[in-house]
C-alpha cells in the first residue's frame, strides 16, 4: 500500500508546515510535566503515558527518581546565584523559584556590570556545544523537530533590575535602560548565533517572555516599539537567515502586543487562552500566524471536572484549528492537577488532534 506525501512527511516537517498555515489540519502537542508533578505522582504518570500512547507528552525515563533531575534555582529552600548575578528562593522542590536580589538594583553598579560569555556561560550552568550538536543530529536523523531555546529578553531586564525600577526607567526613558536592554541583546545575539550555526538546519526557535498581567499588558505598545521591538526583529531575522521559524511564548494577557509581534517576524504566538479569550483570540490573530494555545492551567485544567478538561480543549481545536494547520496545543501539567484531569487531557488530545485533518 502507498503511502500520502503527508505520511512521508517528517514529524519536524509537519510542525514546519503547521506553523506556516499549510499543514494537513494535524493539532501538534507542546507539553509536558513540571518536576513537581513527577515527583507528586511518579510511576501513575507513566502509566497514564502508557494508556495514549498517541499523545507525544515529554516523560522522563521510568525508575528514575525525578527529585535527581531537579537543576538549579528549582530546589526547595535553595538560594541560588546564577551567571548574571540574580539571586534566586525556591520553596517547592521541582517548581522554579522568584528572584530575590537583582544585581542592577542600584543603577551604580552597572557601571562595572559585564553580562556572562555568552559563548560559555548559560543562565543557570555552562554550554555544552558537543552535546548540543549531537542533540540537534539525534532530532534530525529520526525526523523529528529540532526546537532550540532563545533567551529571555523583557524578562533578563527586569530579573537585572527588579521589575518596578525596571518599569519605572522604562516610563521615564532612564539613559541607563539602553545600556541594560543593549547588553541583553548582545549576549542573546552572540548565543543565537552560535547556537544556529553548530545546530542548523533547526526547526523552530523558541523563545519566552512573560508580557502579560492577568488582565492587561505589563507595558504598553509604545514602550515595547522603544525598548523591545528592535531587539526581537533583529533576533527573529537571524532565525529565518539560518532557515528557523520562531515561535514566542507570554503568560498574561498580550493583545495589546500581537501586531508588534508580527511586524516584528514572529512565526507563532503562545498565548493564555484563559487569560486573552477566545473569542479575542479567534477575531484578532487566527489566520493571521500560527497559535500555540495555553490550555487553562490557572483554572479549568487544576479545579475543573474532567468532563469541563475535555471540553475545553475540544473547544480550543474546533474553534482555533483549521485544514490547513495554524494551531499547536500548549498543555503544561503542574502538581495541583489531579489524576484523573491529567487522563482527562490526554484522552481529550487522542481525540482531537486530527479533527481537522481531511476536512
Amino acid at each position: 500500500m502507498e503511502q500520502s506525501v503527508e505520511q512521508i512527511r517528517t514529524k519536524g516537517q509537519r510542525f514546519r508546515d503547521t506553523l506556516l498555515l499549510r499543514g494537513s489540519g494535524e493539532v501538534p502537542l507542546w507539553g509536558g510535566f513540571s518536576m513537581a508533578t513527577w515527583i507528586r505522582y511518579g510511576n501513575s504518570l507513566h502509566d497514564l503515558l502508557d494508556r495514549y500512547p498517541d499523545v507525544q507528552f515529554d516523560r522522563i525515563p521510568r525508575g528514575v527518581d525525578p527529585r535527581t533531575l531537579v537543576g538549579p534555582a528549582n530546589r526547595e529552600d535553595e538560594i541560588y546565584i546564577d551567571n548574571w548575578g540574580c539571586e534566586w528562593r525556591c520553596i517547592r522542590e521541582g517548581m522554579e523559584g522568584q528572584i530575590s536580589m537583582h544585581p542592577l538594583a542600584d543603577l551604580r553598579h552597572l557601571r562595572h556590570y559585564k553580562a556572562p560569555d555568552p559563548l560559555v556561560y548559560t543562565e543557570r550552568g555552562e554550554h555544552d556545544w558537543g552535546a548540543f550538536v549531537r542533540s540537534c543530529q539525534t532530532l534530525r536523523a529520526r525526523g523529528d523537530v529540532v526546537i532550540i531555546p532563545g533567551e529571555r529578553f523583557f524578562e533578563r531586564v527586569h530579573f537585572l533590575r527588579g521589575m518596578a525600577d525596571a518599569l519605572a526607567d522604562m516610563a521615564l526613558q532612564t539613559p541607563e535602560m539602553d545600556e541594560i536592554v543593549g547588553l541583553i541583546l548582545d549576549y542573546n545575539l552572540a548565543y543565537l548565533r552560535q547556537a544556529l550555526l553548530l545546530g542548523s538546519p533547526v526547526d523552530v526557535v523558541s523563545f519566552g517572555d512573560d508580557w502579560g498581567a492577568q488582565n492587561h499588558c505589563l507595558i504598553s505598545p509604545a514602550t515595547f516599539r522603544r525598548y523591545f521591538k528592535p531587539g526581537y526583529a533583529k533576533m527573529y531575522a537571524l532565525c529565518r537567515q539560518y532557515g528557523a521559524l520562531a515561535t514566542q511564548h507570554s503568560d498574561g494577557y498580550t493583545v495589546d502586543l500581537w501586531d508588534e509581534f508580527l511586524e516584528a517576524g514572529l512565526t507563532a504566538f503562545n498565548m493564555q487562552v484563559n487569560c486573552v479569550g477566545i473569542d479575542t483570540i479567534e477575531r484578532r490573530l487566527k489566520g493571521r500566524m500560527c497559535l500555540i494555545a495555553d490550555v487553562d492551567r490557572q483554572g479549568v485544567v487544576p479545579f475543573g471536572s474532567p468532563a469541563e478538561v475535555h471540553n475545553h480543549i475540544a473547544e480550543i481545536v474546533m474553534r482555533l484549528g483549521s485544514a490547513h494547520g495554524g494551531l499547536v496545543l500548549r498543555v503544561d501539567i503542574y502538581p495541583d492537577v489531579p489524576l484523573a484531569n491529567i487522563e482527562a487531557v490526554l484522552s481529550a488530545i487522542s481525540e482531537y488532534q486530527n479533527y481537522w485533518v481531511g476536512r
